[in-house]
């Protein structure tokens, strides 16, 4: 843990709300991000400091940990600073990196100048450099959260340029296909395992598949933050799931059997006798995965009766 003073950085105070957190983090985001500030590595090393200060603060673990370490003048530091760094990273989650604003650009820098300068450190430019944590968000079907599987996942960050070998240059000029940064921007695919039974916003964290780092530099991690997606006709509540199942007037009168499909397969029920709308069938081992292993919570079947004309 670093023993920088985050909430400074970050312009809020110590007992700020994480919408205050984020609003200021966005605002200062845009205009030390890199794509803002193409060739600029003070701006850089600025969206580095400001990307780590944001890390720690969202996170309420690592916030409250923060704060202890720093009540008991405590500095640890840690080499695991997430910094989303990547265009591609901003987009996805709505940041807006873009354009660079120019309004309250010397506000914000004169806030963060003496944080930084305290900071700063002589930069060696063939140092290894680790490359940039990226974080996106990933809309996966209500079914593989709930059960588990495997998903396609394409996603861009930099990696090193093959045309100067990551060196800058290519025929003693300025490599034109980097532009002399010893990057560029790739797509990459992967197939992402999602773990059974995850809640929704859950955070998977693939190690070394962020972006490429410099001089032989570490890699980064990619982070991508699980969103359900909704179901037609399925909703989950922990590891049950609930349905909504109508059934004739008569079925609900007699009873019967009745097909009706799970998260994986078809079951046959019994419908009892006299059954009325609202009332509730339970069926064990048929909802989601529990604690990511072979056990699942229930399938609770709603009935809802039909009119006899729409029967």
């Amino acid at each position: 843990m670093s023993n920088r003073d985050y909430y400074k950085i970050l312009g809020v105070k110590k007992d700020a709300k994480p919408s205050e957190i984020k609003k200021n983090y966005r605002e200062r985001a845009k205009v030390f991000h890199p794509d803002a500030n193409k060739g600029s590595k003070k701006s850089e090393n600025q969206f580095k400091v400001l990307s780590e200060a944001y890390t720690i603060l969202s996170d309420v673990s690592k916030r409250k940990e923060y704060d202890r370490n720093r009540s008991h003048k405590r500095s640890s530091r840690s080499g695991a600073s997430k910094d989303w760094g990547s265009p591609s990273g901003a987009k996805q989650w709505g940041y807006g990196f873009g354009d660079q604003e120019s309004q309250g650009r010397s506000n914000q820098e004169s806030s963060f100048r003496q944080t930084a300068a305290e900071d700063s450190q002589p930069h060696d430019p063939n140092a290894p450099t680790r490359g940039f944590d990226l974080q996106f968000m990933v809309n996966v079907d209500f079914v593989t959260v709930a059960l588990g599987g495997t998903i396609p996942y394409s996603y861009e960050k930099y990696v090193r340029c093959e045309n100067c070998d990551s060196t800058g240059e290519s025929e003693e000029k300025t490599c034109t296909d980097c532009e002399g940064k010893r990057q560029v921007v790739r797509e990459v695919n992967l197939k992402v395992k999602i773990p059974p039974g995850v809640a929704d916003q859950y955070v998977i964290r693939l190690q070394h598949e962020g972006g490429e780092g410099i001089n032989n530099g570490p890699p980064g991690d990619l982070f991508l933050k699980v969103c359900t997606k909704p179901h037609p006709i399925f909703k989950r509540k922990k590891s049950d799931v609930y349905v909504e199942i109508p059934i004739s007037s008569e079925l609900a009168e007699k009873g019967g059997p009745l097909n009706v499909g799970t998260l994986d397969s078809v079951k046959t029920i019994e419908v009892e006798e006299c059954t009325l709308t609202g009332e509730e069938l339970r069926i064990p081992g048929q909802g989601a995965a529990i604690l990511w292993g072979k056990k699942r919570g229930d399938l609770i079947i709603k009935f809802a009766i039909l009119d006899s004309q729409n029967s």
